[in-house]
């Protein structure tokens, strides 16, 4: 045993992982188009600091897998995604009115990624 739990689906049965898919794999993210286009994002409900659960994008809807990165800077929050249709980067923006100080944020599309897989070598 290697200390790890079986993975198993929703409905308690076990299930084996694809032949040379490795838990341990490192992810080379490319960027293939860059974009700028407002979309649509929900959140998970009732936590602290509410994460992206998935986003629409026109008609089509998104959902998040796994965070892979998020970076805050000053008016603006960068996710890098890795979705049920592929991965992205994600951008929300927040800009406070000066007179009543309360503030406004919207998300957009900045960039649609390519994920290549690599697993880890073991010396």
């Amino acid at each position: 045993m290697d200390g790890t739990r079986p993975l198993r689906d929703p409905d308690g049965r076990r299930v084996t992982r694809a032949p040379g898919r490795s838990r341990n794999a490192h992810l080379v993210l490319i960027e293939c188009r860059a974009l700028c286009e407002p979309v649509i994002v929900e959140l998970e409900p009732g936590a602290r600091r509410p994460r992206p659960a998935g986003f629409w994008r026109g008609n089509k809807f998104h959902g998040i897998i796994r965070i892979l990165e998020r970076r805050d800077e000053l008016g603006a929050t960068h996710v890098r995604v890795l979705a049920d249709h592929g991965c992205y980067d994600l951008r929300r923006l927040t800009i406070a009115d000066p007179t009543t100080w309360r503030s406004e944020g919207w998300w957009e599309l900045v960039a649609e990624l390519t994920a290549i897989p690599l697993p880890r070598r073991t010396p």
